[in-house]
């Protein structure tokens, strides 16, 4: 299904979106036609990414037959690819809007050992990826999210710290924790206060960035 193929306004019906319904395997999940999962959807033998409105093409160059999705996770990967919503263009025409997947990638992934370690990080075993974007440096084969609440995006290799995607060179891998029953801890929905800590020093985590010393108790 080529974008030439399309109405202007094509728009498959009797779509189903099956997210909710395989989050909870933590797998590959086939997609079949007329089957939505994390906003791919797929068409016959055409996939699309995001919204299918206003003559936005499917995705290109990738194999349908063997197209799986980790739902819950926003990454999709078949026999040659792994991809994610790298990035996502809105178009505004006069009388139709739609926003799409424009670059959707992810590169030097290896298909056939890539898996979801959840908090939108992911590995092919030597590369790791957050949100879709290779985390320069990052050692795939000792790589692990560290458990927090919902805004706690910590993980760790054999050398480094990580908050989402950035290094936090201040923290011991080795040692580097966070005991959700410390008392410091604030848990507000808007305003969260997380403590975190290592063998020598402690801080006070204010997502989704910031991070300041407070004494070690």
């Amino acid at each position: 299904m080529s974008c030439n193929s399309q109405g202007k306004y094509y728009s498959p019906i009797g779509i189903a979106d099956k997210t909710d319904e395989f989050k909870e395997l933590d797998q590959w999940t086939a997609l079949e036609s007329k089957i939505s999962i994390d906003d791919y959807t797929r068409v016959g033998d055409s996939i699309f990414c995001g919204e299918i409105s206003c003559n936005i093409g499917p995705m290109e160059g990738v194999d349908a037959s063997t197209f799986k999705v980790w739902a819950g996770s926003q990454y999709a990967k078949d026999k040659n690819k792994v991809y994610y919503p790298i990035e996502i263009p809105c178009i505004d025409y006069t009388d139709c809007g739609v926003c799409f997947c424009g670059k959707y990638t992810v590169e030097r992934a290896n298909p056939e050992t890539f898996t979801y370690l959840g908090k939108d990080y992911a590995t092919d075993g030597i590369h790791v990826y957050y949100r879709g974007i290779l985390i320069g440096g990052a050692d795939g084969s000792t790589f692990e999210v560290i458990d927090g609440p919902e805004e706690f995006f910590f993980a760790r290799d054999s050398r480094n710290v990580y908050v989402h995607n950035r290094l936090f060179k201040e923290a011991d891998p080795t040692t580097f924790h966070y005991d959700k029953n410390d008392s410091r801890n604030i848990h507000r929905d808007f305003d969260p206060r997380l403590i975190i800590g290592d063998k020598s020093k402690e801080w006070m985590f204010t997502p989704p960035y910031t991070i300041e010393e407070v004494k070690k108790e």
